[in-house]
């Protein structure tokens, strides 16, 4: 429960971040790359779906999905959490 609720509040302080609210201190995190698609069908969901469900954009999303883009900062961390605890990363954003 301890775990959750931290996870619960990186995730706050992430939005945010994301959202321009309050801006996280620079830290290096050495965060490894991850396969968006790998993520995304170890769910079972559409393109779409993951984007509504997450806040990705969709076309963000297929760039990262081709490997055209990679994601960075706030999206990667998310991207990880949601392999992680995707229950938790849905709660906290339609809570």
């Amino acid at each position: 429960m301890k775990k959750n609720l931290e996870i619960l509040e990186a995730l706050e302080e992430v939005l945010q971040d994301v959202q321009g609210v309050n801006h996280l201190k620079e830290r290096l995190v050495n965060v490894e790359d991850v396969d968006v698609y790998q993520i995304r069908q170890k769910y079972h969901l559409t393109q779409i779906k993951f984007a509504q469900t997450f806040g990705f954009n969709l076309r963000t999303l297929q760039q990262w999905e081709q490997k055209r883009r990679r994601p960075h900062g706030s999206a990667l961390v998310l991207l990880k959490v949601v392999n992680y605890a995707p229950d938790i990363v849905h709660k906290a954003l339609h809570h």
